[in-house]
């Protein structure tokens, strides 16, 4: 399942590389940007660090002055206004720009004004990739969404670890879930606990029937609910780490050396996401090990994705 949040985030810093890209996004989101959760999309950036803050305040500067969606300015970092002046695309140069746009001038990013084709279509619904924009055309853009998808999957799961799973606060998630339960398609289970040493209902299991929204997918398994941002956070730092083409060459040695920061830093994380098992990875590992185990894993993990 695609999950527009993070990819948008991604897109903040990839697109960068590919104007026809990043306008393309752009377009579909002055059409159909009422249809991604902003809330989520600033949780996601700030507990992931996905994306670049200052091209996604850019963004939704834009989109609430000229697409008429005016809570994107709830996204617009104000604090980053007047920040250091950058080249919006990377091959562009500055000097080039005849007409800068004033939005994304406030943030010190220098690009030609914004002109999109308005060619973008709706997401196709028969397209089970497309399920959560999907569902929330259809009951509105809430952590509900997230909620049911993510245990869609069959795999009963504690309110934290679907907070996590989701990208939204623990107790957002623990009250929506207490609300859902009363509609008995989301279902409980607990464990018998001792509650001198464990609070009462710290092992509660939530679950649904897939059974009950297998009319979202046309009758067609609901996917295992994947956690993009982590992952799209690694492929950004591997694309990092390795120059450009056309760049002077390095050795594998700097460029393991790079990755091992990585792993170091935000390792943790990727443990408890399971990359670290999926890919292979460990922090100690060689050079060759290192580098050996992504180009061998990534590709495979994200084609399977």
């Amino acid at each position: 399942m695609i999950d527009p949040e993070a990819l948008l985030l991604a897109t903040t810093v990839i697109g960068r590389e590919d104007p026809r890209l990043f306008e393309e996004v752009l377009d579909w989101l002055a059409q159909f940007g009422t249809l991604l959760n902003l809330q989520r999309l600033k949780n996601l950036q700030s507990s992931t660090g996905l994306g670049d803050p200052t091209v996604l305040g850019a963004m939704a500067e834009w989109l609430g002055k000229n697409a008429g969606q005016p809570r994107w300015k709830a996204v617009a970092a104000k604090k980053l206004h007047g920040a250091s002046t950058q080249s919006l695309f990377y091959h562009e140069p500055s000097k080039l720009i005849r007409e800068p746009d004033p939005e994304f001038a406030a943030y010190g990013i220098e690009r030609p004004r914004v002109h999109l084709r308005g060619m973008s279509g709706p997401p196709d619904h028969r397209h089970i990739a497309n399920l959560v924009v999907t569902f929330r055309s259809l009951i509105g853009v809430s952590a509900r969404v997230e909620i049911i998808l993510a245990l869609a999957g069959g795999v009963p799961a504690h309110a934290s670890e679907i907070a996590r799973m989701t990208g939204y606060a623990p107790r957002t998630v623990q009250t929506l879930l207490q609300e859902m339960t009363l509609s008995g398609h989301l279902l409980t289970a607990e464990v018998p606990i001792r509650y001198d040493k464990v609070r009462r209902g710290a092992n509660r299991r939530y679950q649904i029937r897939a059974s009950d929204w297998a009319f979202l997918s046309g009758g067609q398994p609901i996917p295992q609910w994947f956690r993009w941002a982590p992952l799209f956070r690694l492929i950004l730092e591997v694309l990092a780490a390795i120059p450009e083409a056309g760049a002077n060459a390095r050795s594998q040695v700097v460029i393991s050396s790079k990755l091992r920061e990585v792993l170091t830093t935000h390792g943790e994380s990727y443990m408890a996401d399971g990359l670290l098992s999926e890919l292979d990875l460990r922090p100690r590992a060689g050079s060759e090990e290192l580098l050996r185990s992504l180009a061998a894993r990534l590709p495979h993990l994200i084609t399977r994705l």
